[in-house]
């Protein structure tokens, strides 16, 4: 994975991309498991919401050469 992404010569790190990517998509999960009533199973929402976006984070970066960020 490249150490940053250039929009328009600002030059940003990947890792804060795919920080913003995974927060978008753990926001709509967040609102899909509220709809869904996945937090009555949890004592915690906000350590279930950790967990939630540090797994698709994780994700996010394993599938990062896959999805178009490469070296």
């Amino acid at each position: 994975m490249r150490g940053e992404i250039s929009f328009d010569g600002v030059f940003v790190p990947t890792l804060l991309v795919l920080a913003v990517i995974a927060s978008i998509i753990t926001l709509m999960l967040m609102r899909i498991a509220n709809l869904v009533g996945f937090y009555r199973l949890f004592a915690y929402r906000a350590a279930v919401d950790l967990c939630l976006y540090i797994l698709v984070l994780g994700l996010l970066v394993w599938a990062a050469p896959l999805i178009g960020f490469r070296q």
